[in-house]
């Protein structure tokens, strides 16, 4: 009786150790593809940022956007930011609307809007200094926020051009640094 016992124990052992086998191969091969470091190979590690073009009638939201754009690469480490002169790349923007467009009004008077949403259009295209090829083809980028009107619509456009140039930032810098397509 002990004799089965013991050839029962080993006949059970060589497939668990087969299976723990074929799991260890599947943990060790299935992540051979992976790699650290940047998803795609850009030709270009420097960027530079000059002050936007603005083509709306909203003073200083080029400065906003471009300081927002600025500081959204910083913070994503993947391009460092440099002089026009020294960069590989430069971003060239143009600011193409503001639009304002109600989203709730007074209960009490449905002409005046309690709430509203603010729409930032910009147009991007990032070209190689060195060769003037195209490295993002020109595109245009949305910013949106929603914004309550408290004291005066004035505060509150003040308070919310910070959000959306944050919006615009994000998505800039998701075009710059994961570009997954390569140069079109």
């Amino acid at each position: 009786m002990n004799c089965r016992a013991s050839s029962n124990r080993g006949g059970r052992a060589i497939p668990i150790l087969v299976g723990q086998l074929l799991l260890t191969c599947l943990f060790a091969f299935g992540c051979a593809g992976y790699h650290i470091g940047p998803v795609t190979k850009r030709s270009f590690n420097t960027i530079a940022v000059p002050m936007f073009r603005n083509d709306t009638l909203r003073p200083q939201l080029e400065a906003q956007i471009s300081n927002a754009i600025i500081r959204r690469l910083q913070q994503d480490g993947s391009l460092r930011i440099e002089d026009a002169s020294r960069a590989d790349a430069v971003l060239i923007g143009t600011i193409v609307s503001f639009e304002r467009a109600s989203l709730r009004s007074l209960r009490t008077d449905t002409g005046v809007p309690r709430e509203y949403e603010i729409t930032i259009t910009v147009r991007v295209e990032a070209k190689d200094r060195r060769t003037g090829e195209i490295l993002l083809k020109s595109t245009e980028v949305q910013g949106k926020s929603d914004v309550f009107i408290g004291e005066d619509q004035q505060s509150a456009d003040e308070q919310a051009l910070p959000l959306v140039a944050d919006d615009i930032a994000h998505r800039v810098t998701g075009l710059l640094v994961e570009s997954w397509g390569g140069p079109p």
